[in-house]
């Protein structure tokens, strides 16, 4: 177990530090370029009018709606995502300590 959180962990680091590199990159190339009125590629959340909100992963439209309903849709993305990545990592461990069990 402690092999599996260990492993989860640096996923997720790993994950947060590809979004941050393509960020920093994308303003870099904004800068050199001078082209600051585009929206930012890879995430960006842009307010709507009543309380509507716009989110955008990598180019492409995710959800329009009030803040209540994003955060669910974040959020039950999110707890699917973790429960999915825990299950095949702990298939994966289970599978390697079988290789070596007498």
């Amino acid at each position: 177990m402690n092999v599996t959180a260990k492993l989860t962990g640096l996923l997720i680091v790993l994950l947060i530090g590809v979004v941050l590199g393509l960020q920093t990159a994308e303003r870099g190339i904004a800068k050199v370029s001078g082209l600051p009125e585009q929206e930012p590629q890879t995430f960006y959340i842009k307010k709507m009018d009543q309380g509507k909100m716009e989110i955008a992963v990598m180019g492409k439209q995710v959800q329009t709606a009030g803040p209540e309903k994003v955060v669910n849709y974040m959020s039950n993305m999110g707890m699917t995502l973790g429960s999915t990545i825990k299950s095949g990592a702990k298939t994966f461990v289970d599978w390697v300590g079988s290789l070596f069990e007498p």
